[in-house]
C-alpha cells in the first residue's frame, strides 16, 4: 500500500533507503562531481573508462566518484559492455525548506554547478550568494527567454548588480542552450543601467506575470 504521511511520501509498499546523503551536498558544492553526474545524465549511459577521458579529475577520483554516487541512488548500473559495466544517472528532486524559503536542486541546477569552472561568473555568484540565488536566476532567466522578465527585474529579484545579473544571464543562456541562433541576451547591456532605486518590477507590462517571483508582500 502507499503512504503519504508528514515527513514520507511514497508510491511504494514499504519505505526505501535513501543513502548518501552528504553526497548531495556534494553535488552542489563540488563541480567535478558534479560534472560526472552531467556527463552520465546527457550521455545516457556510459562506462567508467569513456569518463576517465573526458574528466578533469584521476581515473582513481572518476572510480571513486561513481561509487559515491551509487551508494547514494544517483547512479545506477544499467548493463554490461564486453565485461566493462555501464552506468547512468538516475534523475532526483532535492527540497530543503528553511523558515519561509524552499530551494529544490535538480540535475539542471547541478549541470549548472558542473559549468562553473569554465564560467567566472557562475563561479563567482555561487561562492558570493549560494545555491539559492543561483536556482532563482535559473527560473528568472528561463522566465527572460520567454520574454516575461527583464535583466533589470532579475537583478532586483535576486539582489544581484545590474553588471552581474547581465553576465549571469549571458552564461546561463550558454549553458541552457536557450535562444536561437545567437544565445547572448540583448535586452539589456550593463551601460543601460541608470543606477536608480525606482521599483524595478513596475515595468513590467502585466504584474500578474511575476506573481510567482515577488515577495509575498508585493514589494
Amino acid at each position: 500500500m502507499s503512504y503519504d504521511t508528514e515527513h514520507v511520501r511514497n508510491a511504494g509498499s514499504t519505505p526505501g533507503e535513501i543513502a548518501g546523503v552528504p553526497t548531495f551536498a556534494q553535488l552542489v558544492d563540488n563541480p567535478d562531481l558534479a560534472a560526472l553526474y552531467t556527463e552520465l545524465r546527457r550521455s545516457s549511459a556510459t562506462t567508467a573508462p569513456a569518463l576517465v577521458e573526458t574528466m578533469r579529475v584521476s581515473k582513481k577520483t572518476v572510480y571513486d566518484y561513481l561509487h559515491r554516487l551509487e551508494q547514494a541512488g544517483l547512479v545506477t548500473i544499467v548493463g554490461d559492455d564486453g565485461g566493462t559495466t555501464v552506468y547512468a544517472a538516475e534523475p532526483f528532486e532535492l527540497t530543503l525548506t528553511v523558515g519561509e524559503t524552499t530551494v529544490t536542486i535538480t540535475p539542471d541546477l547541478i549541470e549548472i554547478v558542473a559549468n562553473s569552472p569554465d564560467s567566472p561568473t557562475i563561479e563567482r555568484v555561487l561562492a558570493d550568494h549560494g545555491i539559492l540565488t543561483v536556482a532563482l536566476a535559473y527560473d528568472l532567466v528561463v522566465a527572460h527567454s520567454n520574454g516575461e522578465v527583464t535583466i533589470r527585474q532579475l537583478a532586483q529579484l535576486t539582489g544581484l548588480s545590474p553588471g552581474t545579473a547581465y553576465d549571469l544571464v549571458d552564461a546561463l543562456y550558454s549553458v541552457l542552450d536557450l535562444g536561437d541562433d545567437d544565445p547572448t541576451p540583448t535586452t539589456y547591456s550593463p551601460a543601460d543601467f541608470d543606477g536608480t532605486t525606482e521599483d524595478l518590477l513596475a515595468e513590467v507590462d502585466d504584474e500578474d506575470r511575476l506573481t510567482e517571483f515577488a515577495d509575498e508582500d508585493g514589494s
